[in-house]
């Protein structure tokens, strides 16, 4: 097994820019995409030289939560030490020795970036909106090194992206089964949709100002619940098995958002372009974990070009 640990992950200094000032930050990047980072790095893993022990530290990146208690064991001597929380954009003090910092604490961060783009990815349920979006992002990220991508899930499934990140897909069903809590189908928790997609737009909001691209999963139905959320989006694509189903998807995300392609999900592998202009149509399939590697070319081409910054 490779032990190379830095052919894994990028351990980084920084510095966050906050509304209290710049703090030292310990920026993680993950490496290899698509690949789970292995844990026998662990005993291997070293702290960046020019990181001063005797300041501050944030944690700040996307990495698997055994990663970040190594880290957080590394750096247990700081004065004080927090995790950075993206979708709140603030972030958190985990353990502190110094008296005018407490965990709990939050210090909002300052990134005055110009909002990116955000593509909204919808359509009816089981037609392969998030093997799409899972792939897409994948995809993305080998396309664009040195860009930040985020998929937002914005919908209560169960499935993260950690669930496309294993080969044990057995063990994914199991979990997704058992811990899944479907809120529109409960009484009691019914009524609290509408605030659970208004904190997922502000979630999005300020995922727009830390990252490069923001892919939305929004779920399988075109709810006014949601409209928040397009709100916060800048483009959409649709996948759906169902041809009938795609124009209310249309109708939900226009005129707000632009369109970039629709994808006619279907159970055979194949890919058929339909049209190009004024957005990519295109027969694909299968949209299952393990069937659909990539995306098709031109869909990606697609995103990037349409997707692209003013």
């Amino acid at each position: 097994m490779n032990l190379d640990w830095q052919k894994q992950v990028s351990l980084e200094v920084t510095q966050l820019k906050t509304t209290e000032g710049n703090y030292q930050t310990l920026l993680i990047n993950l490496l290899p995409p698509r690949e789970l980072i292995v844990t026998d790095i662990l005993p291997h893993l070293e702290l960046p030289s020019e990181l001063d022990l005797n300041r501050e530290v944030i944690l700040f990146g996307q990495a698997p939560i055994w990663l970040y208690g190594n880290l957080t064991e590394r750096c247990r001597s700081v004065p004080w030490l927090a995790c950075y929380d993206a979708r709140k954009n603030v972030a958190v003090i985990i353990q502190s020795q110094v008296a005018e910092k407490v965990p709990g604490d939050t210090i909002s961060a300052s990134l005055n970036q110009t909002p990116c783009p955000a593509i909204l990815i919808g359509g009816p349920p089981d037609s392969g909106k998030s093997v799409l979006a899972n792939t897409l992002r994948w995809d993305l990220l080998k396309k664009n090194l040195n860009k930040q991508i985020f998929l937002h899930r914005a919908n209560w499934d169960g499935q993260g992206n950690w669930a496309y990140e294993t080969a044990n897909q057995a063990l994914v069903k199991r979990l997704v089964r058992e811990n899944e809590f479907r809120i529109h189908e409960n009484d009691d928790t019914r009524p609290l949709i509408p605030g659970y997609f208004k904190k997922n737009s502000e979630d999005v909001r300020n995922l727009r100002e830390l990252v490069d691209l923001v892919l939305v999963d929004v779920g399988g139905k075109p709810q006014p619940e949601k409209m928040p959320l397009i709100e916060q989006c800048t483009h959409y694509i649709i996948i759906s098995k169902s041809p009938e189903k795609i124009e209310e998807w249309h109708e939900f995300c226009q005129p707000k958002l632009q369109p970039l392609a629709v994808i006619h999900s279907v159970l055979e592998t194949r890919i058929e372009v339909l049209s190009t202009n004024p957005f990519l149509e295109i027969v694909a399939g299968i949209w299952r974990e393990g069937e659909m590697l990539t995306v098709p070319d031109v869909l990606l081409d697609a995103v990037i070009v349409g997707a692209r910054h003013e």
